[in-house]
């Protein structure tokens, strides 16, 4: 299960590299198409804005239009480029009085409408703009004043057919890059699952090799002691001895929990709590302490007997090491087991400072300690470690509540069906 669940977490990783890739990506490709739209559309309203006041100047000059010829039955593309040449023009007078119009190569609308519309254009202030499927200009020279119009459509269907290619190929490059994010993911993951191999392999393979020389310092020491008598510093080096079994111990404990597969059978939790409970009394009691407990019956879950009696007695060991009672209001740390729908839920508190949150779930980290319990207790911050790996290989959940001066670790196990 703690394979499964490292497999899924490196997965999850891998997904993550590659949703950030693609992100990237695409924001980086929506900001081009921003840019190439409006850097073009910016070009080519310009280029026409030129060509109207171009036109204006020379019909001032009397120089005129040229005109379009009639529609001769050419295709619908060509008629569309001549209409995207046609000018139309109205001139008025200081008076506002209409002193020329220009409506009869392509009218778009009649030259009372068209009129209508060039004195809204004037009276609106706007030197130049667009309106529907017209671009205009206005100009006053010599107290006239022209509204000079000239039809958009191809401008327009111009850069829709331009908007339209950028996404089309735009989306074909991010299939391909997509693709290309798979693999550039699978290479950025690889190093990170073999070094957690590595990890896993060392540590295992350190227990196991450090269990000889510390089983030789033992019993040289042993020998020594009978020869010389007591001395503080042979009492020393049994002592760090005897943490240093204890560290490894817990170091192979940690692998074989989280590389071996469990056995599963039908193990009745009330029980096993009920006897998980009663090393534990003396120990609370010599630091003041007392134990209460809550334990619903006949609560069953399929699971590992010997790995699901290692966590109780991890998180109650775990309980009466970091309470603390000098200002606690509660002086018992509390075991409860019950059960709901689908999962039994074991649960222990004791009082104590409240865990800083962005250390509740590093807690459960190797070798991690928070601030507030860096004095050993005879720990070696692999416990909860540990007790994290057998509840995942039982399919469950752990997590730790802090709330008025009570900490307590929570864990569900799926009951037996």
């Amino acid at each position: 299960m703690i394979r499964q669940n490292m497999s899924k977490l490196l997965k999850s990783s891998r997904n993550k590299i590659i949703v950030t890739i693609m992100g990237a990506l695409g924001l980086i490709l929506l900001g081009t198409l921003i840019i190439i739209y409006f850097t073009t559309y910016s070009a080519v309203y310009r280029n026409s804005q030129n060509i109207l006041k171009v036109f204006t100047s020379d019909y001032i000059k009397g120089n005129g239009p040229k005109g379009i010829p009639e529609d001769n039955g050419k295709v619908p593309e060509m008629r569309m480029i001549e209409n995207s040449s046609v000018m139309y023009l109205v001139g008025f007078s200081q008076d506002g009085e209409v002193i020329d119009i220009m409506n009869d190569v392509k009218p778009v609308m009649s030259d009372e409408d068209f009129t209508a519309l060039a004195k809204s254009l004037i009276d609106a202030k706007k030197t130049s703009g667009v309106i529907g499927r017209l671009i205009y200009c206005v100009t006053e020279t010599e107290g006239n004043t022209y509204v000079v119009m000239m039809d958009n459509s191809l401008i327009t269907s111009s850069m829709k057919a331009l908007i339209l290619n950028t996404i089309i190929f735009g989306f074909i490059a991010l299939v391909i890059l997509f693709f290309v994010s798979l693999k550039v993911a699978d290479k950025i993951m690889q190093p990170i699952d073999e070094m957690y191999q590595k990890q896993k392999l060392f540590i295992s393979d350190a227990g196991h090799e450090l269990k000889t020389p510390i089983s030789t310092v033992s019993a040289n020491a042993e020998l020594l002691e009978r020869e010389i008598g007591k001395n503080r510093w042979l009492d020393n080096i049994i002592f760090e001895n005897k943490r240093m079994k204890e560290l490894v111990k817990e170091l192979l404990d940690l692998s074989r929990t989280e590389n071996v597969s469990i056995v599963r059978e039908d193990v009745d939790l009330s029980k096993l709590v009920t006897g998980g409970m009663l090393p534990f009394d003396s120990v609370a009691f010599e630091k003041g302490l007392l134990i209460e407990s809550d334990i619903a019956m006949d609560i069953h879950v399929m699971g590992d007997a010997g790995e699901l009696g290692k966590l109780i007695s991890t998180l109650i060991d775990n309980a009466i090491s970091h309470a603390e009672i000098s200002e606690a209001k509660e002086k018992n740390v509390v075991i409860s087991l019950s059960q709901n729908e689908k999962n039994a839920v074991f649960k222990v508190s004791n009082p104590g400072k409240e865990i800083p949150k962005e250390d509740r779930e590093r807690i459960f980290e190797r070798f991690y300690r928070t601030d507030s319990s860096r004095n050993l207790n005879g720990h070696y911050g692999l416990g909860l470690a540990i007790a994290k790996a057998i509840v995942m290989n039982h399919n469950g959940s752990i997590e730790v509540e802090c709330r008025d001066g009570i900490t307590a670790f929570v864990v569900r196990i799926p009951i037996a069906r």
